[in-house]
């Protein structure tokens, strides 16, 4: 049976705080999904980030902001607090910092905690904070504490409900972060300097290609170590999360580098781990391949396409980039160990990218849709119906496109800097409660 899945950052849950985050909306939002049968909730990264998502500070560390005021709260750390207005945006700013502080002044340290203090990973991206901020290790120590107390009772209640959560696996750490800090020699640099900057090639998108401001690994030091560097970070996260969708897979294959100072036409491929890491990760017998989800979009050779196949991983596809409108057909709808979005969070929503449609493309779609019994009129019910029909084993919805929005909305555009990117926020759940019904179809 097809498996359903919806995908919403944590912070766009609905918050009278300024930004979604680890407390009573997400519960609300998982009574949601499994009142609807829904198997899924895709979540991005929550590695501690700031404004972005896919460039982390830590691949042990979770983001603060969202820690739960309301749980903070209920547990008796802090006695009341302020909310705000809840609009269609986040609010990054220091909102909720006066209320971390009270709680940790409040906190009398249990067993739970000095045990977890010894994480030396935890340890040195507090220690790095404390470089960055000011502020003393003990207290990033303190709130990741909370953080993580609040995750692991927010995905066991979801576990509970029967809804399993995708999390994220980034392929690059910031330039400035504990990563880089504490692993130079697993990043390429010389004289302590950083010597390449990842990204991607001049595309019709691009001309001068992509550059996403993190560093690329030193394969070379990676292998001599046994992978332990990649091999760690991966086991983490499968704790962390049901499945693990693995970003930028190409890059495991081979990724692209681009000289610091230069741009995207003087970058070029350099080999990654490749199976050798996949080998030594697999020993594990815990670790199985069906927990694993590559993002395998874009421009891909021959090798990555081998590399995916040779361990049966499930890969992704985004139906607006395999609807071929002229043809009337699906190119990429051959077989079952795929997890397909209409499209994700670095897409335009369904509305959005039909609006960008002539009108013979947008009538040809109409055909399309009729020619598979999707016969909806409103053309993103129409579109879930396909996806419910097409091979894929598992499809996955943004709320945005449940609730039938435009590029208003959108999550992310690839190679932009802007305050529209990772910022959209639900106001409320009223209307999905009632969109999501039409996931029924």
């Amino acid at each position: 049976m097809k498996e359903r899945g919806i995908l919403l950052p944590i912070y766009s849950l609905p918050s009278r705080y300024g930004v979604g985050d680890f407390g009573n909306e997400a519960y609300e939002f998982v009574d949601i999904l499994s009142e609807n049968g829904i198997n899924y909730w895709e979540i991005l990264p929550i590695n501690s980030c700031g404004r972005y998502p896919y460039s982390p500070r830590s691949y042990y560390a979770l983001e603060e902001m969202y820690i739960s005021i309301d749980k903070l709260k209920e547990s008796g750390l802090i006695k009341k607090a302020k909310t705000r207005a809840s609009g269609d945006r986040i609010k990054l700013d220091n909102f909720k910092e006066k209320y971390y502080k009270e709680a940790f002044e409040n906190f009398v340290p249990n067993d739970e905690y000095k045990e977890f203090k010894k994480d030396k990973e935890i340890k040195k991206y507090c220690e790095y904070m404390e470089t960055v901020t000011g502020e003393c290790a003990e207290y990033y120590l303190f709130l990741q504490y909370i953080a993580l107390k609040q995750w692991k009772e927010l995905k066991n209640y979801a576990n509970e409900k029967n809804i399993k959560i995708i999390g994220d696996m980034p392929a690059y750490p910031k330039f400035d972060s504990a990563e880089t800090k504490y692993n130079q020699k697993y990043f390429e640099m010389k004289d302590g300097a950083f010597t390449f900057e990842a990204g991607a090639p001049p595309d019709m998108f691009n001309e001068d290609g992509q550059k996403w401001g993190c560093p690329v690994y030193n394969i070379k030091n990676i292998k001599k170590d046994k992978y332990k560097y990649f091999i760690n970070k991966f086991k983490y996260a499968l704790n962390l999360f049901d499945k693990v969708r693995v970003d930028y897979f190409r890059g495991y294959d081979s990724f692209f580098k681009i000289p610091i100072g230069k741009t995207g036409k003087d970058g070029s491929y350099s080999p990654g781990v490749s199976y050798g890491f996949f080998d030594e990760l697999f020993k594990d017998e815990s670790i199985k391949v069906e927990n694993l989800i590559v993002e395998d979009l874009g421009d891909i050779g021959e090798e990555t396409v081998r590399l995916r196949e040779h361990y049966g991983f499930t890969r992704q596809k985004i139906l607006q980039f395999s609807l071929d409108i002229d043809s009337l057909t699906d190119r990429d709808n051959e077989t079952e160990n795929v997890l397909m979005f209409p499209g994700n969070h670095d897409c335009s929503t369904i509305y959005g990218w039909y609006k960008t449609l002539n009108d013979n493309c947008k009538e040809g779609l109409k055909e399309f849709l009729k020619m598979n019994n999707c016969n909806n009129i409103n053309v993103n019910i129409g579109i879930m119906e396909y996806c419910m029909k097409c091979k894929a084993k598992i499809v996955v919805l943004t709320v945005q496109d449940i609730l039938g929005l435009d590029d208003s909305a959108r999550i992310n555009v690839p190679g932009t800097e802007s305050n529209k990117n990772w910022s959209w926020k639900l106001v409320s759940f009223d209307d999905f409660r009632e969109r999501i019904k039409d996931f029924n179809c």
